[in-house]
């Protein structure tokens, strides 16, 4: 699941969950647009917090959805050049 559909479920547009939270409407877009996740820790807590969970749970669930299909084909094509010199 991705930060937009999590923010969607809050019922806020982009502009009203950053403001509540505390942040950019930049920061959100980012994240949401491009899966850019926010650098700074205290950042990423208050967009948390407005979801009702930790920033682990946060950048757990939205990894996930990123980090599933990078991690098989990265290591599939570095393995598979070096073996085949």
């Amino acid at each position: 699941m991705g930060i937009r559909e999590l923010r969607k479920r809050t019922g806020l547009p982009v502009d009203g969950f950053a403001r509540i939270a505390g942040v950019s409407q930049r920061t959100i877009t980012l994240w949401e647009k491009y899966g850019i996740p926010p650098r700074n820790p205290k950042t990423l807590e208050k967009i948390a917090r407005v979801l009702g969970m930790s920033a682990d749970e946060l950048l757990e669930i939205t990894a996930t959805e990123n980090g599933s299909s990078t991690n098989g084909s990265a290591s599939g094509s570095v393995d598979g050049g070096v073996s085949g010199v």
